[in-house]
């Protein structure tokens, strides 16, 4: 029996509660979210707490929150607690740095799952189960619609994610990590601090399994960064 995945559910709850809450109290979310010009006045906390409330009204609460249930449920039972929490950090250390250099006043768990699609993305190619890659590739390439926003962008977005999705088991273990670099770059390029967060995620996946071969598909047994 696999271990209950525990970081999820702990992440979970410290996003859900004050992303709810800040639809009866609005000043939550504004003294919460990330400010660069009160960031670089000293108040740190904000690269914290920007990412525990969400700035997309209830249709992207209800995104964020739900993909951090399904992905993160995922993620970590392929990855374990370890390595989950690193590749959900580097994405939101990666697209904070994207924040203060694009100037970009907002909040939203949504850096912390593009690192989880990114980390994810090099956990599949590594032999790690491919449907957390797929959820999460889905999940960039929503984000990546959203910032180009057009009906034909949806359409190709659901379009490719769902060929990714139904073809993970057949489909060669790198194509998720170069949907995910090809994603961060563009968003990047159009300053979008979730391509940032993308690579974070990526480079994060990198460091977890830098010195370990690539396993089968079908015989992968993986070991978690920490107990």
């Amino acid at each position: 029996m696999r271990p209950f995945p525990r970081v999820t559910a702990v992440v979970l709850l410290l996003t859900a509660v004050p992303s709810l809450l800040q639809f009866a109290y609005p000043a939550l979310l504004t003294s919460l979210r990330r400010d660069p010009a009160l960031i670089a006045d000293g108040q740190l906390w904000r690269l914290v707490t920007s990412s525990l409330v969400q700035d997309s009204g209830i249709p992207g609460t209800v995104s964020n929150l739900g993909f951090l249930l399904v992905l993160g449920w995922l993620a970590e039972r392929a990855v374990g607690p370890g390595r989950w929490l690193l590749f959900f950090l580097g994405g939101v250390a990666l697209g904070q740095v994207g924040g203060m250099l694009f100037d970009t006043i907002g909040a939203g768990s949504s850096l912390g799952l593009c690192g989880l699609a990114g980390g994810t993305a090099v956990a599949a190619w590594h032999g790690r189960d491919p449907l957390p890659a797929a959820v999460g590739t889905l999940y960039a390439l929503l984000v990546a619609a959203a910032a180009v926003p057009s009906l034909w962008t949806f359409v190709a977005a659901a379009a490719l994610a769902g060929m990714l999705l139904s073809r993970r088991n057949l489909l060669p273990r790198w194509t998720y990590g170069l949907v995910a670099l090809m994603v961060g770059a563009g968003l990047t390029v159009i300053a979008d601090l979730h391509g940032p967060a993308l690579l974070g995620g990526l480079a994060a996946g990198g460091l977890a399994y830098r010195s370990r071969p690539q396993a089968s598909p079908r015989t992968s047994i993986d070991v978690p960064l920490v107990s």
